[in-house]
């Protein structure tokens, strides 16, 4: 008989972003592997990918979730999980407040169900409206700090966090941010005429990547070096990147802001660069306990990162293979990265585009963990 599987979290099915997105790759894994897996989110009742969907959303009609939306959510989430405990062999939470946490495991080591969490970030107290005197900071903390305990089993996505729940007794899977490449493998990956390197960004700058460094090291870059590359911006509009240069400097010509676009534009635009380029702070928490989903994603469509090395980015990335690697955090080191990136030649950048690939497929693929995880779950005997 297969084993029962609910992934539950705050994160929109089927709709959702990188959050959502990494639990549908986790719960592929398990179909793999013989399980029924179900969704339980803040999205709608739905057939998803073949995986039935049950909502947390008390108003569906409200798409923001703030904090009293949050605290009802979690609620949900905890009177969901004690009223079907039974129907499941295995709960996996992920991004529910600490204290439904608290009343899930307990109503799963009452019925003997495996209660696992999947942990993805830790977060720093200026990411909160009222820093450390934030509520929603307060509980991620008290999620992190106590309310796991060694009987809760922990997928993480990096080795930091890891080594955070192991020190705290915990079984624990590391997991990397993993896509499903052969959806997003390229069928192209040959040799392209190249006139100027094109380089792209997608995402929010204001929350965790350092774009600020990486529009400095282009203007640092000669003006004969910046004709020889182009940067198009996607989520960013004009007005923030200009707002992102140092003193008043204006926004190189080579840059291009296109702002928030349909993913099926910027899929395209991803598939058309020859680099994307990531840039975060390695002294920031965040940065250590996380792994930008947007690297697997590039590298996975055949495109290599310009980026430095925080997480466990050095486990993937490696310079003149998949990567050039920004030696530093700093708008100097940038700039060097981008002057060894506009040098290379047509063959070189095919190369780099077929390794990317390659390490995609055997390092940041769903289907690479599949019998890891379900032997997490539920042991080798349970198969």
């Amino acid at each position: 008989m297969s084993k029962r599987v609910l992934f539950i979290s705050s994160f929109q099915f089927p709709e959702g972003d990188a959050g959502a997105t990494r639990l549908l790759m986790l719960a592929r894994a398990l179909r793999m592997q013989g399980c029924d897996v179900e969704l339980c989110g803040m999205g709608d009742e739905s057939v998803f990918d073949g995986f039935k969907c049950h909502t947390l959303n008390p108003y569906p009609d409200n798409k923001f979730l703030n904090w009293a939306m949050w605290r009802l959510m979690g609620q949900g989430a905890a009177s969901f999980v004690r009223a079907h405990v039974d129907e499941y062999d295995a709960i996996v939470f992920s991004f529910l407040p600490a204290r439904s946490v608290e009343a899930m495991k307990a109503a799963c080591r009452s019925r003997g169900t495996v209660f696992a969490g999947d942990f993805t970030e830790w977060f720093e107290p200026e990411q909160f409206p009222k820093g450390e005197r934030d509520g929603g900071y307060l509980d991620h903390i008290r999620l992190l700090t106590q309310a796991v305990d060694p009987a809760v089993k922990v997928i993480a996505i990096s080795s930091y966090l890891q080594r955070h729940f192991e020190a705290m007794g915990c079984n624990v899977l590391r997991v990397p941010a993993v896509l499903d490449i052969e959806e997003l493998a390229p069928r192209d990956i040959s040799v392209r005429p190249k006139s100027e390197v094109r380089l792209m960004y997608a995402g929010s700058p204001a929350k965790k990547d350092a774009l600020h460094i990486v529009l400095a090291a282009i203007s640092e870059l000669s003006a004969e070096e910046r004709g020889r590359l182009r940067l198009d911006l996607y989520g960013v509009t004009d007005g923030q990147a200009r707002g992102l240069m140092r003193d008043g400097e204006p926004l190189p010509e080579c840059v291009r802001a296109h702002g928030r676009v349909p993913r099926s534009e910027v899929i395209e635009a991803l598939h058309c660069s020859d680099f994307t380029i990531l840039m975060r702070d390695p002294s920031k928490t965040f940065a250590q306990a996380g792994m930008p989903t947007k690297v697997t994603e590039s590298l996975g469509s055949g495109v290599p990162v310009i980026s430095d090395l925080t997480s466990d980015l050095g486990e993937f990335l490696s310079e003149s293979s998949n990567a050039v690697v920004v030696d530093g955090y700093s708008a100097s080191a940038c700039a060097n990265a981008l002057r060894r990136a506009i040098v290379l030649s047509p063959a070189e950048l095919a190369r780099m585009r077929g390794e990317s690939v390659s390490t995609a497929r055997q390092l940041l693929d769903y289907r690479a963990y599949s019998n890891q995880l379900a032997c997490f779950l539920f042991g080798e005997k349970g198969f």
